[in-house]
């Protein structure tokens, strides 16, 4: 028997005691002097019922931490986020507007016809009737749910029979629909979204912010003072707040300005956008910020080895998927937060340790590299892609 659950949390034994555990069973069983070495008939047992244990106890751990909404999982973590008012992006559909339908006049054209693009199908979302010229137009989206690709003119293929259609063409490409969001995006964004049920608080204007679709960082600064103020470098009116928002839509940001904010609290920021506030019908302007990129250029230097790692790609795959928050606890390159050549090299060993990574450094220019943090002001956020990593093996 062991035990998982301890103080410090829940741990799975390590092998070597368990082993030592079923040792003991045995030679309690069958003699002091069994010989319980891995080459031996009872050896490889031994091992077989320590790696069965060990499956169990894995599991088992996995199981009791679905209740740490840090490490659980799936339904586990929906669960949990939805006590605060919370829940993931869910995957939607491909969308491809303004579908040709051609045949005779007259014709029917029922809601869920499928036509098909390559491998993929798509269906209609309404019904039409062909015009007396043997024309109709109407939207479709695709069976399958995520970025399922339709380009320009391919959407050509009938697959639902239907008497009178002739031809069908897509003038325009679909827009991609997105995939669910995964369980590592989805925990860092419930940890941002904890105050999503409240209003006023900086937290709580924060949460609604990032619950919003396409929001993907930002930072917030309150001026409380009777007098203008210049707060981390940003020039705030008297009583007010500024955000500065990578990503989201600008009216849905308004929105959520101005119903989260507190009452009477001024904006700051250039983007200006007008809300009409649907209770009591009156319009207020809405300000904040969007974050000037800054565009940053990435050595690596490796030390060579004999590895089979195509060193180039897993290098530039690893940091841009650092960059994208893609990798476990890990915000990536987020508004306000700056560049750490630290933190960059991290990334790399984290997925590939065999790598010797021997410095990592940052340029705003592509001439004066720095292996010192790279600062990047409150409105402003780092980017950078797989072309702008440079790989040196010495």
């Amino acid at each position: 028997m062991y035990e998982y659950l301890t103080e410090s949390g829940v741990i799975v034994p390590d092998t070597a005691d368990t082993r030592n555990e079923v040792v003991s069973e045995w030679r309690n069983a069958l003699g002091q002097d069994l010989i319980t070495d891995d080459e031996t008939p009872q050896g490889l047992l031994i091992n077989a019922e320590t790696i069965a244990r060990q499956e169990v106890a894995r599991n088992n751990a996995n199981i009791a931490n679905q209740i740490n909404p840090d490490l659980a999982e799936g339904v586990f973590l929906d669960a949990i986020w939805a006590l605060t008012g919370g829940g993931r992006y869910k995957a939607t559909h491909t969308i491809v507007k303004n579908v040709e339908l051609r045949g005779v006049p007259t014709t029917s054209v029922p809601e869920g016809t499928i036509l098909q693009s390559g491998s993929n199908q798509f269906e209609s979302i309404s019904q039409t009737t062909l015009n007396a010229s043997g024309k109709a137009v109407v939207n479709f989206q695709s069976l399958a749910l995520g970025a399922i690709p339709c380009p320009v003119n391919t959407l050509t293929q009938i697959i639902t029979p239907v008497l009178g259609l002739e031809t069908t063409n897509n003038p325009l490409s679909g827009v991609l629909g997105k995939e669910e969001e995964t369980d590592q995006a989805a925990r860092l964004r419930r940890r941002n979204t904890l105050a999503l049920q409240g209003r006023a608080l900086p937290e709580a204007i924060i949460s609604d912010l990032y619950s919003l679709d396409g929001v993907r960082s930002l930072a917030f600064r309150e001026n409380v003072s009777n007098e203008t103020a210049i707060i981390d470098g940003i020039e705030m009116k008297p009583h007010s707040i500024w955000v500065c928002v990578d990503g989201g839509s600008d009216s849905d940001i308004a929105k959520s300005l101005l119903n989260t904010k507190s009452l009477g609290a001024g904006y700051n920021g250039d983007v200006n956008i007008s809300v009409v506030e649907t209770v009591s019908g009156q319009t207020y302007e809405v300000l904040f910020d969007r974050p000037e990129p800054v565009l940053i250029y990435i050595r690596v230097i490796i030390k060579k080895n004999n590895t089979a790692i195509d060193a180039n790609l897993a290098i530039r795959s690893s940091i841009i998927r650092y960059v994208s928050g893609e990798q476990e606890g890990e915000q990536g390159f987020v508004v306000g937060n700056s560049v750490s050549p630290f933190e960059l090299a991290s990334a790399v060993n984290r997925e590939y340790p065999t790598l010797y990574v021997k410095k990592v450094e940052v340029s705003t220019d592509n001439v004066v590299y720095s292996s010192d943090t790279l600062p990047i002001a409150l409105d402003e956020i780092a980017i950078t892609t797989e072309g702008l990593i440079l790989v040196v093996t010495e």
